[in-house]
């Protein structure tokens, strides 16, 4: 009879220990009781009854946005004890690997949105929980699969796999760019250096252009002079004049400085002398130019190649970085200016910025560049197997790998389990409220 089975009921969820919560709210309820009521069903009157739904609160609702419990995964239907553990699990994974992947993204993150200043930080942190909600919410409906809305559920699970997949792969470059970002600069200041050994450089010809045609010139003149006949005194007089054409030169000029000279009276000199300033000059910078290539090549084997790029090629250095890398050190260097000087090698150690800048550290001044070259080291590294220089970011990897995979597999295993399709079967629901419309009649056994 009816009042049997509602009190074998009643028994049950009294025994239960998962259903203590609704003794405890029973105990809460104010109720009038009247023995002497003829009418058995009236003797006890309910007139305040304790809301049993608890809407959790903004910060209950962010902290399981971020670590998803097992019952979120299922619906309301139906469960179980074993179901709500493997559930459980499920969440656990899901949820870890995604915090995981954010704290390994968390420094590309911080690069991108470094152009915000003192707001980079917050806003890499929100932009890292956004997608952790977000992946954690697309794993999670996931998980609703009847038949009508089977695609959907497919879907949202590819979203799921999709964004943990973009994570994985920049979750390796996330680690590098903290455990190994000093040399990440070193190897983009490599790519650019243009240092080689002394012996192996080819020497410039200065004034070439200047020393083709007055060796043309030159030899032109040469070529007469040996027509001329000297025992003839007319054509001596000519032989003369030629030579003096040849070597002719500025008057009332102190300074001999070939250099000087070519620079400033190029056409009082004549092809001849020309030729023997511009090779004089040039032996004269082929030595310096040897000394100093000699200077450069030793420094780049002191120097780190951020600061060889410094020193060398400051235009291509402030393309790519920020600060000074030689900071407190610059008074070491002072002594090779003399020799750089002589040379055409630039040669900079001074720091023209502004001070802050010049007492500032080496910095990325593309943010978009230090993800795109960390990212090619580490995927070059990987590529060809060099595990010992993989280090943390290797490991971490590999983690992030199989935490995305395990999630996946156990998010879509348990999507297609019957129990959840029971736990959200709508048949089932019409079976409950049956039995309790039963079970609520106010029928007594005879």
């Amino acid at each position: 009879m009816a009042f049997t089975r509602r009190k074998r009921f009643l028994n049950w969820v009294d025994r239960n220990p998962k259903c203590k919560f609704i003794d405890d709210e029973a105990y809460q309820s104010e109720v009038l009781y009247d023995p002497n009521n003829e009418d058995p069903s009236q003797r006890i009157k309910i007139f305040h009854t304790p809301n049993l739904e608890k809407k959790p609160s903004i910060i209950k609702k962010i902290i399981q946005s971020i670590w998803v419990p097992g019952t979120n995964l299922r619906g309301k239907s139906w469960s179980s004890n074993n179901f709500d553990a493997q559930l459980g699990q499920t969440a656990s994974i899901m949820s870890f690997s995604g915090i995981f992947d954010g704290l390994c993204i968390a420094p590309v993150l911080w690069y991108l949105t470094k152009a915000a200043g003192f707001f980079a930080i917050p806003t890499s942190i929100l932009y890292s929980a956004l997608l952790l909600i977000i992946s954690n919410k697309a794993g999670e409906y996931s998980m609703n699969r009847p038949k009508d809305n089977n695609s959907t559920a497919s879907f949202l699970l590819f979203v799921f796999f999709v964004l943990s997949l973009l994570k994985t792969l920049m979750s390796g470059v996330g680690l590098d760019l903290v455990s190994r970002s000093g040399e990440i600069k070193n190897a983009t200041a490599s790519q650019f250096l243009e240092i080689k050994a002394p012996l192996t450089q080819k020497k410039e010809i200065i004034y070439s252009d200047l020393l083709d045609s007055a060796s043309k010139e030159c030899n032109k003149l040469t070529a007469k002079q040996s027509q001329l006949d000297l025992s003839n005194r007319s054509q001596r007089k000519i032989y003369n004049e030629l030579q003096a054409k040849m070597y002719r030169k500025p008057l009332n000029i102190e300074s001999q400085d070939p250099k000087y000279l070519l620079d400033n009276f190029s056409m009082d000199l004549g092809p001849c002398r020309k030729v023997n300033l511009i090779n004089n000059l040039n032996g004269q910078n082929n030595f310096n130019q040897e000394n100093s290539l000699k200077y450069k090549y030793d420094l780049s084997k002191i120097l780190s190649p951020v600061s060889s790029l410094y020193v060398f090629q400051r235009n291509k250095y402030n393309d790519i970085f920020n600060g000074n890398p030689l900071k407190g050190s610059r008074k070491d260097f002072e002594k090779y200016i003399p020799y750089f000087e002589k040379s055409n090698i630039d040669f900079n150690i001074n720091c023209i910025n502004s001070k802050e800048n010049c007492l500032e550290d080496v910095s990325w001044s593309n943010p978009g560049q230090a993800i795109n070259e960390a990212s090619k080291q580490f995927y070059s590294r990987l590529g060809n197997k060099d595990w010992s220089n993989l280090g943390l970011s290797y490991i971490g990897f590999l983690i992030s790998i199989l935490l995305s995979t395990s999630s996946t597999v156990l998010l879509y295993t348990a999507s297609i389990d019957i129990r959840n399709r029971a736990s959200r079967s709508s048949k089932v629901e019409e079976w409950m409220e049956d039995i309790f419309a039963e079970l609520d009649t106010e029928e007594e056994a005879k």
